[in-house]
């Protein structure tokens, strides 16, 4: 049986103050360096969680900056084309006019050669006629 005697006080006490040692030199500094461990956890996560919201602001402001960008370089493409329509446009204009005052110039310089040939031929019919008449009447036809 178990006999209660000084022997028991003493490991009693022994054991009340190696509990109090233990927790003084471990349990409490083991503790602390726990909370901090988890507080500089926490504080990780957070800045996370922050870093990762402004990554997706960022991204949203980026795309925005982009269709913008996007909608700009649109407009001066289609500004651009419309004023490449316009000055081909003119172009042409301009080409068909040339055109049209060439076929004048042409037109009125065939006119004038028709008339230059019916001027020598009629003068060479004149002769003909008149180299038929003395030949048929034996005289000069005046």
């Amino acid at each position: 049986m178990i006999s209660i005697n000084a022997t028991l006080i003493v490991q009693i006490i022994n054991l009340l103050v190696l509990i109090f040692i233990l927790n003084r030199l471990m349990y409490r500094p083991i503790k602390k360096i726990v909370a901090e461990r988890q507080a500089k956890v926490e504080a990780g996560l957070q800045q996370a969680a922050k870093m990762r919201e402004a990554n997706v602001e960022a991204e949203a402001v980026y795309r925005q900056e982009r269709r913008k960008e996007r909608a700009r370089v649109r407009e001066e493409l289609e500004a651009r084309h419309r004023e490449t329509d316009a000055k081909v446009k003119g172009i042409l204009l301009k080409a068909q006019e040339q055109a049209k005052s060439q076929q004048a110039a042409m037109l009125q310089n065939v006119e004038q050669q028709m008339q230059e040939a019916r001027g020598d031929i009629k003068a060479e019919a004149e002769k003909v006629a008149r180299s038929m008449a003395r030949t048929v009447l034996g005289r000069e036809v005046a």
